[in-house]
């Protein structure tokens, strides 16, 4: 398969990263590959744009970027947001009033280029860690930027009872998806990985028949459905795994190396 004028979108979590938060060195190698014979390769997370920085800054993304599942259009190349699409301020007694009804749960959120923790416990502990950042709460009404995006987190079955209790109250304005075993997020409405997609095709030209996309889990359903050949690795829900044109192997062992090496026997 030729690859010029290929866009190739990647997930990060689950997809192109594999055992101990590590990016396979043969995705590495399949990517370089596939950029030096013409290809265009992007990321697609939910991740913030500090956050990703240190998966992406490894495999030189060419072109718009999707972070905060959408919430944020990026240039890696030349640091440069593009696209910004924010929460309304009623997000704010959303969050509040998940807080009140699920004690346990703790969040964060997110404006284009910081995180904050609002409420605290151990999942969000060990997130922060993770992300090496301080984890310090601070009083919702001090974040004064717009809010991009929430991040709820508690055990899966605390997680899914949350996500049921949103169905329960009107919620203009936002829409919650799960992103995580442990995670649910809520984002500006009608914003997700798919419609950051949609725009990129229009800013761009490209077409649609050229743009492939690799995730494994439900935030990434709309990218995948967007995208004129959608690819899932084999850890992914079966759900996914159907809806896709190609399921290839598991993201431990190189999912986005499996699909470049597929697309260089095409």
């Amino acid at each position: 398969m030729k690859f010029q004028d290929v866009f190739l979108v990647s997930d990060l979590d689950g997809t192109l990263i594999g055992e101990n938060h590590t990016i396979p060195q043969r995705n590495i190698d399949a990517i370089r590959r596939f950029q030096e014979q013409g290809g265009r390769f992007a990321i697609a997370t939910g991740r913030s744009i500090d956050s990703g920085a240190r998966y992406y800054r490894r495999v030189f993304p060419k072109g718009l970027c999707v972070m905060l599942n959408g919430s944020i259009l990026y240039d890696c190349e030349l640091d440069h947001i593009a696209a910004v699409f924010s929460l309304p301020p009623e997000a704010k007694e959303y969050a509040r009033r998940l807080a009140e009804h699920f004690p346990e749960m703790g969040y964060e959120v997110f404006t284009q280029r910081e995180q904050y923790v609002v409420k605290e416990n151990q999942l969000v502990n060990e997130h922060m860690e993770h992300e090496n950042l301080p984890c310090t709460p601070v009083e919702d009404d001090s974040i004064t930027e717009p809010w991009c995006k929430v991040l709820f987190a508690a055990e899966p079955d605390v997680k899914q009872r949350m996500h049921a209790f949103t169905e329960t109250f009107a919620h203009p304005g936002v829409r919650f998806v799960q992103s995580d075993a442990r995670f649910l997020e809520m984002l500006p409405e009608g914003v997700d990985k798919g419609s950051a997609l949609e725009e990129i095709l229009r800013q761009t030209g490209l077409k649609r028949e050229k743009l492939i996309a690799i995730g494994d889990y439900y935030n990434d359903i709309e990218m995948l459905k967007t995208a004129g050949f959608a690819v899932v690795p084999s850890n992914a829900p079966e759900e996914l795994q159907q809806m896709a044109d190609l399921v290839v192997g598991d993201c431990r062992f190189g999912a986005v190396a499996d699909l470049i090496e597929y697309l260089e026997r095409a």
